[in-house]
């Protein structure tokens, strides 16, 4: 594959559920903002909502249990026809699926049959703030920590696959997504876009079937991650663990289980790779705080997960 031709980040995901008031009020207390049409629901951050752009969870009322419909990535407006090519030339059929009318762009189906769409996006900037610790004299800090919490972009998406390596192989070679760490066996955190970029926006976990692990979005710091899971804790989603630090990606978490069993994460402060980075193997845990959590991988975590 050309170096170059690279999806540039997760712009969304479709999901099928069972009642779709009951993820309404799941995701709108989680902070995102909702809309419906024709029976089908799109969930914005307000970022996305403000600036009309394409990124966006599409959520489907399915008939039975709840499921991963589809996943889109953005890619460069004048890299669509180039993986058309491309993708015609691994002899990967492009076929707009019924629900095709839901995003722009090129749609086909990986070689176990979830739907994957390549919107053409202009590529949101990546902010490189340093942390810095403002002296608090003569304040509460704790008033103004008061706000409600709502993600500014949708980060990255994890799901369970059979056929770890070949799936790895797959989304590398189909959309130039590069591995950026792995846990051995276990799960592979992948990549997009050049220059700059954060640690990883897809992930893919050894497991049984396909289907979503979790989704992650992206708040400023570890006092929205923790407050976030204050916040759904109160509306009633009382299922989750954190708040933490992970090892690979060192990102700050909280995650929190929706209706269907699925985890929805806040996270802050992933590390950032360029183009220099180098891919490890590692056999450390998830965590690196708390190490009363649960474990990532294991059975806890995988209990609920859906076909795809």
């Amino acid at each position: 594959m050309d170096k170059t031709l690279r999806v540039q980040h997760l712009a969304g995901f479709g999901l099928e559920v069972p009642d779709i008031q009951v993820a309404e009020a799941f995701y709108t207390a989680f902070g995102l903002n909702a809309g419906t049409e024709d029976e089908v629901m799109h969930l914005r951050t307000d970022a996305a909502l403000k600036n009309s752009a394409p990124s966006e969870i599409v959520v489907v009322k399915g008939a039975g249990q709840k499921r991963l419909q589809h996943l889109s990535f953005a890619v460069l407006p004048e890299d669509v026809p180039r993986f058309e090519e491309h993708l015609h030339r691994m002899g990967v059929r492009t076929v707009t699926p019924p629900f095709g009318q839901l995003r722009q762009g090129l749609w086909f189906q990986d070689p176990w049959g979830t739907w994957i769409n390549l919107v053409p996006t202009v590529p949101h900037a990546l902010e490189l703030s340093a942390v810095t610790i403002e002296p608090r004299i003569d304040r509460h800090l704790w008033q103004d920590l008061r706000q409600s919490v709502r993600p500014d972009k949708l980060g990255h998406l994890l799901i369970f696959t059979p056929e770890w390596e070949r799936s790895e192989q797959f989304f590398a070679q189909a959309l130039g997504l590069r591995v950026s760490d792995r846990a051995v066996g276990k799960v592979s955190f992948m990549s997009g876009g050049s220059g700059v970029r954060d640690h990883h926006c897809f992930g893919l976990i050894n497991g049984t079937h396909r289907g979503l692990q979790h989704g992650s979005f992206h708040v400023s710091s570890v006092d929205q991650v923790g407050l976030g899971g204050l916040q759904m804790h109160k509306a009633g989603f009382k299922e989750g663990f954190g708040v933490g630090r992970h090892a690979l990606a060192s990102n700050f978490f909280h995650y929190t289980r929706d209706p269907w069993g699925t985890w929805v994460e806040y996270y802050a402060d992933m590390d950032k790779i360029s183009e220099a980075w180098t891919p490890k193997d590692w056999n450390d845990l998830p965590y690196i705080w708390p190490q009363w959590a649960p474990e990532f991988w294991g059975k806890e975590m995988n209990a609920n997960h859906e076909a795809g």
